[in-house]
């Protein structure tokens, strides 16, 4: 009998400790770039994803796109330092995360609910499955 009301207490921790959800402030949205965890989150609010990229981008500076640079490539294979090469690699990460923001963005845009909700993807495939039984 224990055992279950261990289990069952238990339960109810986890349970609890996921409804939460965690509030950020515009601090934490321009300290570190919580826009990224947002975007593969299945019950973030779009608009406070936006304003989470927004924020961040308004307190950092952006990395330039690939190739933006004329030879970028062959000047980047000649840096000695270790420093310099782990900068380059954060600059690729948040390049790539950028780029995945904007698509998940444009994406994600035609789901959005006036609350901000994404829809999950059962509701888009009982929407899509609803309006190929209207062409038929």
């Amino acid at each position: 009998m224990k055992r279950y009301i261990l289990l069952l207490l238990v339960f109810c921790c986890a349970v609890t400790t996921q409804a939460q959800q965690t509030q950020y402030t515009a601090k934490d949205y321009a300290r570190t770039p919580v826009w990224i965890g947002m975007m593969d989150d299945t019950t973030a609010n779009y608009f406070e994803a936006e304003k989470a990229y927004k924020i961040y981008w308004q307190h950092h500076e952006k990395p330039e796109g690939e190739n933006d640079v004329i030879g970028e490539h062959a000047g980047r294979e000649k840096i000695p330092s270790k420093h310099k090469q782990q900068k380059i690699q954060q600059d690729n990460k948040m390049r790539m995360a950028v780029k995945k923001y904007e698509r998940w963005h444009s994406l994600m845009l035609p789901y959005v609910q006036p609350d901000g909700r994404i829809l999950t993807p059962t509701e888009r495939l009982a929407i899509w499955e609803e309006q190929k039984q209207k062409n038929k």
